[in-house]
């Protein structure tokens, strides 16, 4: 027959139970916090190409309105050359 455990033993035993159960996880969150890490940096490199891109649109943007400016002024010049001949 087995001996009976005494209450000293079964403290240890639950003890060491507790201790592998932290140490578990610990390794658990660690593995997390690397996750999250590796998501900020990739975020943040995402946001970097983002805003790059943005920038570029927007410089585009501007020469494009430029061109669309200068042309409507030089419509607006032709109409008038066009109506003072016509006095």
């Amino acid at each position: 027959m087995s001996e009976p455990i005494t209450p000293q033993q079964d403290h240890d035993r639950r003890i060491g139970r507790m201790e592998g159960i932290a140490e578990q996880l610990d390794r658990r969150l660690d593995s997390i916090e690397r996750a999250v890490a590796e998501q900020g940096h990739q975020l943040r490199q995402d946001l970097a190409e983002q805003g790059h891109q943005l920038r570029q649109d927007i410089r585009e943007l501007r020469s494009s309105v430029r061109w669309l400016i200068g042309i409507q002024f030089g419509v607006v010049g032709l109409l008038v050359s066009i109506l003072l001949k016509m006095n």
